[in-house]
């Protein structure tokens, strides 16, 4: 598996542009993307980051490291997504790794 984390610094007065367009996003993957074994989304409440203006995040975990690139970068609403980005956001980031191991309750 592969996770996948992006945070969102939104340019001033564009924070709900931002969740919108996640939401949107998320509406388009979740049936047609194979690859995908969980998509979040959500506002920061982490108050470090909200310091530093990060005011929302994703999350993408995928089945396998290929399918990011093979997948997952190249799905339309995924293309969508990243033309809007650079409007609402100041800056964003990604994390991604590898899930060697799972530690959970369930």
């Amino acid at each position: 598996m592969l996770d996948h984390y992006v945070v969102f610094r939104a340019r001033p007065g564009k924070e709900k542009e931002i969740a919108a367009a996640l939401q949107d996003f998320g509406s388009a993957i979740e049936k047609d993307m194979p690859c995908l074994l969980e998509f979040t989304w959500g506002p920061n409440i982490n108050q470090g980051g909200l310091d530093r203006g990060f005011t929302h995040g994703c999350f993408a975990r995928l089945t396998t490291e290929a399918s990011l690139k093979e997948e997952y970068w190249i799905h339309p609403a995924h293309q969508v997504l990243l033309g809007l980005l650079d409007d609402l956001c100041d800056e964003r980031f990604a994390l991604d790794y590898r899930v060697d191991d799972v530690i959970g309750r369930g």
